[in-house]
């Protein structure tokens, strides 16, 4: 499993660090801009989030044939990815659009915000084709067991990303100081390099795209909408949450954003163990051994509780002083700080919610998923966002408290789904191997 997965948190924290590293520079820009490029970056993968959920059916669909060892099936669901993240990605492009020209403008009424918030989506329009063609192939990589090419691609992305962040914001030598509008570019230049380097790895391993065909297709949408669904509903609660703080005041927005970023750095390695898990229990349940899955599951669980339980620890001891090293703001920094003792409960139901949901998805048992993901994001985050950040003044720690509780609910309701991998009541095997196996 660690081996598996240490990769894949490794080309999730470069992936990540693109965002981090965004923040921490916009921060020495102005408060404002800080708030605005995060609020960009939230509604950033509100648009993708649906999207690459439908792109994830195809990465279960070649784990599972690769356990089967069903070589062209492997080579059909591959291609299926590559499909589906071009068409996906347009239509992202699409909806991104949208969000700035419409959304924004009229829920965000500080200019200090909205402005640079607007600057940065723009440019990050362009870049949505690229990220879901280059997430599709990766997915394909990643259900051979190919996580090492992640790894690789993403720091090279990332290096780019940091390089021409410090040229393009700040206006380093002969480029001129473009702030959000530059760290939008920076992000936009290191997607395609990434996308063009995963496209090559796929090549080598997967040979020259084939027609996946409707069966392949249809089975990789069944997985992947409810995924997408699924996705697009919980990232909508985060969109929501960055909305009413908005309302509240950049103080409290770019607080919740900053520790957003550090959060997002810290449950990498659960994200990498998820996936890896995902991957091989689908391989498991695609060769008929499910007793060795709940192994694969339960040695994923516990390898994602005690490194995240590590980073809440870390929260617990440091939390103001990681939070004043990303604003200049000491308001920020106060509240940043207090938003990390909430984070430092979230990470261990996180550990566990991101395992499990990992292995549903690797299982085809995406249905379900969509169903208690969303029941919990609407149900009790934004309702509580609402009432204790909006309505009783709390502000971002009452917008975190209502996080923390939905995830402790969702840690304990996959718990009881993922049992049914091993009797095989739990499970979409028709999907995973088609129709007939």
């Amino acid at each position: 499993m660690a081996t598996l997965a240490w990769p894949l948190a490794v080309g999730l924290l470069s992936f990540t660090v693109m965002g981090v590293v965004d923040t921490l520079l916009m921060g020495q820009v102005s408060t404002g801009a800080q708030a605005g490029v995060g609020l960009a970056t939230v509604l950033t993968f509100g648009a993708l989030a649906f999207f690459r959920g439908v792109v994830t059916g195809a990465q279960s669909l070649v784990a599972a044939a690769h356990g089967a060892n069903n070589a062209d099936r492997v080579a059909r669901a591959g291609s299926a990815g590559l499909l589906l993240g071009a068409v996906t990605g347009v239509l992202a492009a699409g909806v991104l659009a949208g969000l700035t020209a419409w959304v924004l403008p009229r829920v965000v009424t500080d200019a200090t915000i909205a402005g640079p918030a607007a600057d940065y989506l723009w440019v990050r329009v362009f870049s949505l084709p690229f990220s879901l063609v280059a997430f599709g192939l990766m997915g394909a990589l990643q259900g051979l067991g190919d996580t090492r090419s992640r790894a690789r691609i993403s720091v090279i992305g990332n290096g780019l990303n940091v390089g021409f962040d410090l040229l393009l914001i700040f206006g380093w030598g002969p480029f001129p100081r473009l702030e959000a509008t530059g760290a939008g570019l920076a992000t936009l230049i290191s997607t395609v390099a990434m996308c063009a380097l995963f496209a090559l790895r796929f090549r080598r391993l997967f040979g020259r795209p084939v027609a996946p065909g409707w069966p392949v297709l249809r089975d990789s949408l069944t997985i992947g909408l409810p995924a997408g669904v699924s996705a697009l509903l919980s990232n909508s609660a985060f969109v929501v949450i960055g909305l009413v703080l908005a309302h509240v005041g950049a103080a409290d927005l770019a607080a919740h954003e900053v520790v957003l970023n550090i959060v997002s750095v810290s449950f990498l390695p659960g994200h990498g163990i998820g996936e890896a898990s995902g991957v091989l229990v689908g391989r498991y349940v695609g060769a008929g051994r499910r007793r060795t899955a709940m192994r694969a599951l339960r040695s994923g669980r516990g390898l994602a509780v005690a490194v995240m339980g590590g980073f809440g620890l870390l929260f617990l001891l440091t939390g103001d002083a990681l939070a004043g090293a990303f604003s200049a703001d000491p308001e920020v920094a106060r509240i940043g700080g207090t938003l990390l003792l909430f984070a430092a409960a979230f990470q261990l139901f996180d550990a566990v919610v991101m395992v499990h949901l990992s292995v549903l998805r690797g299982v085809g048992d995406t249905r379900w998923t969509m169903g208690v993901t969303t029941l919990c994001a609407w149900g009790i985050t934004v309702p509580s966002t609402l009432a204790l950040a909006g309505w009783l003044e709390l502000g971002a720690p009452g917008a975190w408290a209502g996080l923390t509780g939905e995830f402790a609910l969702l840690a304990f309701l996959t718990a009881r789904r993922v049992a049914g991998i091993g009797d095989g009541t739990v499970g979409r095997a028709d999907l995973l191997l088609g129709e007939g196996t």
